[in-house]
């Protein structure tokens, strides 16, 4: 029988970026060009994305990566799943919609940058940052509530025992939560799409009067924008 682990870990995983010579960024500030980019990749009728997420646990151990896939088709329509089959129902330009709603800081990351891109350094308001997160670990704890087994039996019994001890103890972290979130984009200047996303984020908080911090990276990889390429 498969188990609902008590860790934040089980809930992260279920969810899921200048100047240089002869090439100037002085054209737009840096929160613009992450502005641009992120309408940029909203008009394209269709694009492919791909990556991975890696949590980093509070006894120092990584897990194994996460991968996952997908594309979009007529802007909105989503198509991915993550390695072990599962539909997903999260795509990156919800999560860029959430970074350009949120108090930040942005920056241009001249040692990344080139002639033909612009990498951005993004650092969300911790408050921002708490609140998205909180908002998304509720959301995923309820995803999990939905796949509650319906058959009345042992099984189910077991099965709502562990899961409601897991919300308790996730309840309980939430209210010690503090989160740092920041991001890297990397943007292609003429099509100003971005061609990468990496979320880097660490989670503090206590857990049975200890305090406890976990970490969490996500890379994404853009490609096949309308139809350029092979979209899967």
């Amino acid at each position: 029988m498969k188990t609902i682990k008590h860790t934040l870990i089980a809930v992260l995983l279920a969810v899921l970026p200048l100047t240089l010579a002869g090439c100037s960024n002085a054209s737009h500030p840096p929160e613009e060009w992450l502005n641009l980019s992120i309408a940029g990749l909203a008009g394209t009728d269709q694009y492919a994305f791909s990556g991975q997420t890696t949590i980093y646990t509070a006894e120092g151990f990584a897990t194994a990566p996460r991968t996952f896939k997908g594309h979009i088709e007529e802007h909105t329509r989503l198509h991915a799943q993550g390695d072990d089959g599962e539909e997903l129902e999260w795509s990156p330009i919800e999560l860029l919609q959430k970074v350009k709603n949120a108090n930040k800081k942005v920056s241009f990351n001249e040692a990344a940058s080139s002639a033909d891109t612009v990498a951005l350094h993004v650092v969300l308001n911790d408050k921002d940052a708490n609140k998205l997160w909180k908002e998304q670990l509720q959301q995923e704890m309820n995803k999990l509530a939905a796949k509650a087994p319906l058959e009345e039996g042992a099984y189910k019994t077991a099965w709502m025992k562990e899961f409601n001890d897991s919300r308790k103890q996730m309840d309980n972290m939430l209210k010690s939560l503090q989160v740092q979130s920041q991001y890297d984009v990397l943007i292609d200047r003429g099509s100003l799409v971005p061609l990468k996303l990496k979320e880097h984020t660490i989670f503090h908080y206590s857990l049975s009067g200890q305090d406890k911090q976990e970490k969490r990276d996500t890379n994404v990889s853009f490609d096949s924008f309308d139809g350029t390429g092979t979209v899967q």
